[in-house]
């Protein structure tokens, strides 16, 4: 696929890598790698798509060993800076409203599940909406009402 659509549908498959969303129940024994820790804090995230050399750096409440409440969850790649989830999070994860920001200028603001603007690196704004998966958020083109 090439285009607009292409831009669209690549930065809605990064913006779902980058999103984290939890199983029921959180594995926090450093076994399950869908968990990953900040060291700093003490607290765990949902990580949908865990990748060696990452980590993670929250500023926010920890409650029951898990990130929670307003905050700013920054993702890093071998030390460098690939992402920020922004907004409320709730057992380990981004619920209700906030805003995914990735490196490379993309990035989702609205609700979690729910409809929102994704802006592509070009600056191109484009309904859209978080859909939440087993493993992450998928960011999707809203599709026009009939």
């Amino acid at each position: 696929m090439r285009g607009p659509n292409a831009a669209i549908a690549a930065s809605a498959l990064l913006l779902l890598l980058s999103a984290p969303a939890s199983s029921a129940i959180a594995d926090l024994s450093g076994n399950d790698p869908h968990w990953i820790k900040d060291t700093a804090s003490n607290c765990w995230a949902a990580n949908p798509d865990p990748s060696p050399g990452e980590s993670i750096a929250w500023m926010g409440a920890c409650e029951d060993g898990l990130v929670s409440g307003a905050g700013t969850l920054a993702w890093y790649l071998n030390g460098k800076l690939v992402g920020r989830d922004e907004g409320t999070f709730k057992n380990g994860e981004l619920m209700g409203h906030g805003r995914i920001s990735l490196s490379d200028g993309a990035n989702f603001e609205g609700d979690f599940p729910g409809k929102g603007v994704l802006t592509l690196p070009n600056g191109q704004k484009v309904d859209a909406e978080s859909i939440k998966e087993v493993a992450g958020w998928s960011i999707e083109q809203s599709q026009p009402q009939r």
